[in-house]
């Protein structure tokens, strides 16, 4: 039976042991960490399922069951990491699992398998003592969040949110609280014109020139949607990523694409994004004779945001207050995490809290990096931290 004292041995080699597992993505391939999750937390007393998503790519879902009395608490976390990349840039083989100077070394220890291992184990170290829950106590591990969160997404699809009372991410945030995440909409853009030699472009339509305008009326109607100043993130941006067009320097193109990444914060709704979008081709219609252009969203994750007078919010800047003796301030991120997927289906008080590297307050982070690491300090702190925060919303 765990203890707190075996509990910090535990994390300490689950993480390790996860890390070993190579769920890189692309292409993913998450099950075999899924499974070897599943059987840990089978033998910790949970009911563990394995749900299948994609080939080779699959959600742990696991449980302890509650009276019903309080709403479930849910630690969601991802298991597929980033690619090593260059492994010259290496210090250590990526995938080791090292302990060395007070750290676990290898790609997904901060982005997050350190963050799974932790909610896994603190989960455990509860229901260890066979306690009478008021709420179910979850843990869910899903595929591809550094992708398109096919695994988000297939949970909540398939299964209910109306039970689960909070949501807690162990996304890398060096124990500091998160409570309010931008949203991500990629749109593809296409226009169409027709080829004709450079020397008579008076008989051919340009699709790059066509796009240029298109780009330019996007991104003043992007800059004309109303926002309210965040206190948490920072003002909504646009990035021209990729333009694509044209097969011969002496030939006018006939078809050009182009990615845009917005990222709009909470107080932006979706359908103003769109209808902006929309306007910004019908505009560059009206302009400019023969235009044609087609839109498609490839990437859409909702912004985010958990009013800091919620008792999730407040309990955990009390609880972590005292564990680190400093006062919990509260932060938003610019970029995406599950805890969007969720949010599109039911708004669900949600923060995102783990022990992996990254400096909040100075925006300087550690993951997706060669000689990524976490500190098993913070491995055990963010387990206690769970731990606590279980016990007080459910017992």
């Amino acid at each position: 039976m765990l203890t707190p004292d075996s509990a910090k041995k535990e994390v300490v080699k689950l993480t390790q042991e996860l890390v070993r597992i190579k769920s890189v993505n692309p292409p993913g391939d998450e099950l075999p960490a899924a499974e070897f999750l599943a059987g840990r937390l089978k033998q910790f007393g949970f009911e563990t399922e394995v749900v299948t998503v994609a080939k080779n790519r699959a959600n742990v879902i696991a449980v302890i069951k509650g009276t019903g009395e309080a709403p479930a608490i849910m630690f969601n976390g991802h298991l597929d990491v980033v690619p090593a990349g260059d492994q010259s840039a290496w210090a250590r083989d990526p995938f080791c699992g090292d302990i060395a100077d007070g750290k676990i070394w290898g790609r997904g220890s901060s982005d997050m398998k350190g963050g799974v291992a932790a909610m896994c184990v603190a989960a455990a170290l509860l229901g260890a003592s066979k306690p009478r829950l008021k709420g179910d106590l979850m843990v869910t591990a899903v595929s591809d969040e550094e992708s398109n969160s096919i695994g988000a997404r297939h949970y909540v699809e398939h299964n209910s949110l109306d039970n689960i009372g909070a949501v807690v991410i162990p996304e890398s945030t060096n124990l500091d609280i998160v409570i309010a995440e931008k949203g991500t909409l990629w749109y593809e853009l296409t226009t169409y014109g027709k080829t004709a030699h450079s020397t008579q472009p008076e008989i051919g339509v340009n699709a790059v020139e066509h796009m240029m305008q298109l780009l330019s009326a996007v991104k003043a109607k992007w800059e004309a949607i109303p926002y309210k100043s965040d206190k948490y993130l920072s003002p909504p941006t646009i990035n021209i990523a990729t333009i694509s067009g044209g097969v011969k320097t002496n030939s006018i193109p006939d078809r050009c694409v182009a990615t845009v990444d917005l990222r709009p914060v909470p107080s932006q709704g979706s359908a103003a994004v769109m209808a902006a979008i929309e306007a910004a081709v019908a505009e560059t219609g009206r302009k400019v004779p023969k235009f044609k252009a087609d839109v498609k969203v490839i990437n859409e994750r909702l912004p985010f945001a958990t009013d800091p007078n919620e008792r999730l919010v407040t309990l955990s800047q009390s609880i972590l207050s005292r564990m680190l003796n400093r006062k919990m301030d509260l932060f938003g991120v610019n970029f995406f995490t599950d805890a969007a997927v969720f949010a599109t289906k039911k708004s669900i008080p949600s923060i995102i809290m783990g022990p992996g590297e990254y400096d909040l307050r100075n925006n300087i982070y550690l993951g997706h990096q060669p000689n990524e690491y976490v500190k098993i300090e913070n491995l055990e702190k963010a387990m206690e931290f769970y731990y606590e925060l279980s016990k007080a919303m459910l017992l």
